[in-house]
């Protein structure tokens, strides 16, 4: 076989390779794990999910603050870029273990169970904790749903064939810079679209410019650089009424029309609290439970300090390049844990990697973006959390899977192809854009309004996906996946 054709992770004849054998040999035999030993595994995968979400919110993301302010890209881009980053780098991380350690399907299998966790649990979620009704504007939804479905097609159309080349993967990354360019024209493009009148569709009295700062990808760098009491669109209102009161001599006259707020020129880091309390001084409330999460998440907090400047600080403002990196490591090492004891646990169960992928793997990547839609809808924002969970997708899919495989095929095995082994993972996909048209729907019937009705309906469908792609796997419905070869592991 010439070496331009050589492909990655080559199949036996009538088996897959356990990808359990890629990884060091567990210190548990089979017996053990049947046996009670699982546990372990299980209450290890668990503390990877927390390790990553503290790593991911409270040091990758100030450090990526940093980069944004100082490259002083505008809100737009820097969300759609390097924020899509902070909220997307436990999915990243984990295509990476696929494709370079694990030699299977469980990062792809991650990043579709991520999206539909994203776009269906993490919406439903939202609906059914809201207290209110939020009224939703048609536009950032259909926006982000119609670059999140093109990226679905484009996802379709490299995996169809079941091997992937450096072409599809640079085109997968061409197309996220065409949507990072459309976001910079997200206002134009508003104008645009509503100069139609499209009859079925609400008429919204927000403006282009306004409506652009609760689009996804500003709402996902809002998200993690104001921790105000008030929205970040509130915080701009404020300032304007400051400005229009000191011109008229403090009286500012009440009328139903005001000028547009304006976006930042420049991306502005994060100001540090300093009423934040450090996460190693003991929690001094007296509360069992308390004691028991502060011990529970310590050692993490303790070596993130000890290995990591907080680059929110003065002192330590310009460490943000070391903190970029060594969060990066971190993060890698907490996902490679994490895969490996899923993988181990799905092997001790029987369960294929790609179930565990869409599962498992998928609810344990997706904690930074549902935490941050939690924390919004909480404010009365829907279409901050709707946003934010829909146009996480874009970034998931065509740079978290395009980055590792063209890496992969044109850096480190030049001509070399990425094989995806599950024909079901084709299915799923194809499955993917009968979610973004439920969604545009479901939406559309109930009013654009976001409440618990909304929340329970999207419920739904969220289990009856998983449980379809999971037999798709399972080979219920014919021979997506060859069988699993013999492991002694």
């Amino acid at each position: 076989m010439k070496y331009e054709h050589a492909t990655w992770r080559p199949r036996r004849k009538d088996c897959s390779p356990p990808a359990i054998e890629q990884f060091p040999r567990p210190l548990m035999g089979p017996s053990a794990r049947k046996h009670g030993g699982l546990i372990i595994h299980i209450l290890v995968a668990i503390y990877t999910f927390l390790g990553l979400a503290i790593v991911c919110d409270d040091y990758f993301v100030s450090s990526l603050d940093r980069i944004c302010e100082e490259l002083r890209l505008s809100p737009d881009v820097a969300g759609a870029t390097f924020m899509a980053a902070g909220s997307s780098a436990p999915e990243l991380a984990t295509v990476v273990i696929g494709v370079f350690f694990a030699k299977d399907d469980i990062g792809v299998s991650g990043v579709i169970g991520s999206a539909v966790f994203n776009i269906m649990f993490v919406i439903s979620v939202c609906g059914l904790c809201t207290s209110t009704v939020s009224k939703l504007n048609w536009w950032p939804l259909c926006r982000d749903c119609f670059f999140y479905a093109v990226s679905i097609l484009v996802m379709l159309g490299t995996i169809y064939n079941e091997s992937i080349s450096w072409m599809e993967s640079l085109f997968m990354l061409f197309m996220y810079g065409v949507y990072c360019v459309a976001l910079s024209y997200n206002a134009r493009l508003e104008r645009w679209a509503k100069s139609y009148n499209i009859p079925f569709l609400p008429k919204d009295d927000e403006p282009a410019e306004e409506s652009a700062l609760v689009s996804y990808r500003s709402l996902q760098e809002d998200r993690l650089s104001y921790t105000g009491p008030s929205s970040p669109t509130d915080q701009y209102k404020e300032q304007e009424g400051v400005t229009a009161g000191a011109t008229t001599g403090g009286n500012v006259p009440e009328t139903n029309e005001s000028a547009p707020p304006k976006q930042p020129s420049y991306y502005k880091a994060k100001e540090p609290d300093p009423n934040e309390v450090s996460p190693l001084e003991k929690p001094t409330d007296g509360s069992k439970w308390s004691l028991f999460t502060w011990g529970l998440v310590y050692p993490i907090h303790f070596m993130c300090r000890a290995t990591m400047p907080d680059c929110r600080q003065d002192k330590f403002r310009n460490w943000y390049p070391f903190t970029f990196c060594v969060s990066m490591v971190w993060i890698s090492f907490y996902s490679y844990f994490m895969v490996w004891m899923i993988t181990i646990i799905g092997s001790t169960l029987g369960i294929p990697d790609t179930v565990m992928g869409l599962t498992f793997v998928a609810a344990g990547v997706s904690v930074p973006d549902a935490l941050s839609s939690l924390a919004v809808i909480k404010e009365g924002l829907g279409d901050m959390a709707v946003s934010n969970a829909v146009g996480s997708n874009v970034f998931d899919i065509l740079v978290c899977l395009g980055l590792p495989w063209f890496i992969q095929t044109a850096m480190i095995q030049p001509g070399s192809h990425v094989n995806v082994t599950s024909r079901g993972l084709t299915y799923s996909t194809v499955s993917l854009l009968s979610t973004v048209v439920f969604l545009v729907l479901a939406t559309h019937l109930n009013g654009w309004k976001l409440d618990r009705r909304y929340g329970a309906i999207l419920m739904v469908w969220y289990l009856v996906f998983i449980t379809f792609a999971s037999l798709y796997e399972l080979n219920v419905f014919g021979e997506m996946n060859p069988p699993v070869c013999f492991s002694a592991f």
